[in-house]
């Protein structure tokens, strides 16, 4: 003999499976059997009668990261349609924009011309780009753009390394994570794909423009945050792809989080120097005073970027016993641009008193002395981003950048 089961069923429940049965009837009063068998429910397990939003967020949270993991997918490389999606820039066209754009940049910088250095770093930006998504020729240069290190990415596969990011890198690997950052940055399209939201986002302001305050709110607000947000992601993208091309190729991607820890270094003592200014703690007594200034950040938090490293790592990078992290063509290049910066001590007077040593400047004794030496003056160029990579200045030019 068979029993039927009974479930208690609340009077609020009851009601719940009424309404439906009624909106059902209403709603295709021609089928209605078919439409009520469609909208039926199971009863749910929560007493208040309404459906529990618990498990679809849970469900929800973890599709996301499924598809994360197999967009990601190292074993991939090369097949993932990074930086595919809605451009209004074509291959063709992205790789015009950035021909003009290194056209004035070479105009503008000191490029070295140093055989050995040059070769060096191309063979070394070539070795990342063929274990990466890029689907473009690459053009390497080494440039002399002062002290701060720098590393430029042009879109369309144009890559500009300066030779004091050489000389701040410690070993050939972090080298490799910096440049492969930029590399990673060019790969997913991140300055056209920027100019497309700001081109888009002028089309919608134009629209709302004519939807009175709150179009203007939109306007003045929601487009910037919106922008900023993009500019934001695409440094997170550009870092978890930097470590994965470095991976490929045979480097140790933890130097990029050595990269990224020496920036936080920069960035404390910048703040340091800052908070000597009068009242310029005055605005992180306002509130939500971290939230704002996060959202209307350009770039993301250098400790978020540290944190977030270091799981995706264990995420998506398999164990690997051994990694290249020093080359001994890196120390000779690094110090053949440290020879070349080195001042030489030039020799006066002539005959025999070329042979001396060089002359030395002696220092003043007195008082009076120091009154008649010239007046000293230096420059302070603010500590910049170790790694700026990509969009800071993307969103307005198109053009990204990576600051190292």
């Amino acid at each position: 003999m068979r029993f039927r089961s009974v479930v208690p069923v609340t009077p609020e429940q009851k009601w719940g499976l009424s309404r439906r049965l009624i909106a059902c009837l209403l709603a295709v009063p021609l089928s209605p059997s078919l439409l009520c068998v469609a909208t039926a429910q199971t009863i749910p397990d929560d007493k208040s009668g309404q459906p529990s939003t618990e498990s679809q967020n849970t469900d929800a949270a973890a599709a996301k990261d499924e598809n994360k993991v197999e967009k990601y997918d190292v074993n991939r490389i090369g097949q993932r349609n990074i930086g595919h999606g809605f451009n209004l820039y074509s291959a063709r066209r992205e790789r015009e924009l950035g021909e003009h754009l290194a056209a004035q940049f070479n105009g503008t910088t000191k490029i070295i011309n140093d055989p050995l250095v040059n070769e060096y770093v191309n063979k070394l930006a070539q070795k990342v780009v063929r274990y990466s998504d890029a689907d473009v020729p690459f053009t390497v240069k080494v440039i002399d753009s002062g002290d701060v290190p720098h590393a430029y990415g042009l879109p369309g596969g144009f890559l500009y390394v300066n030779s004091a990011l050489i000389l701040a890198s410690d070993a050939e690997a972090e080298l490799a994570g910096v440049m492969a950052h930029e590399i990673a940055h060019i790969a997913a399209r991140h300055a056209t794909r920027a100019l497309t939201r700001e081109r888009m986002s002028n089309f919608l302001n134009s629209v709302a423009y004519m939807a009175g305050p709150a179009g203007l709110a939109w306007q003045d607000i929601g487009t910037p945050l919106s922008l900023k947000k993009f500019a934001r992601d695409a440094e997170y993208e550009a870092d978890l792809l930097g470590i994965e091309y470095a991976w490929a190729a045979g480097y140790d991607p933890k130097a990029l989080l050595e990269a990224l820890e020496k920036l936080h270094a920069m960035e404390v003592k910048r703040s340091a120097l800052y908070a000597k200014i009068p009242g310029y703690r005055l605005a992180t007594k306002l509130p939500f005073h971290s939230k704002v200034i996060q959202s209307f950040a350009s770039y993301p938090l250098t400790e978020d970027r540290i944190s977030r490293l270091q799981s995706e790592m264990f995420t998506f990078l398999p164990d690997r016993k051994d990694y290249i992290l020093d080359t001994n063509e890196f120390q000779e290049v690094k110090s053949r641009l440290l020879a070349s910066r080195t001042p030489i001590l030039h020799r006066s007077g002539s005959g025999d008193d070329d042979k001396k040593g060089p002359v030395l400047r002696r220092m003043p004794q007195s008082d009076s002395e120091l009154r008649t030496l010239p007046a000293l003056t230096f420059s302070a160029e603010p500590a910049q981003s170790l790694m700026g990579i990509g969009i800071g200045t993307g969103i307005e030019t198109g053009i990204g950048t990576g600051n190292y």
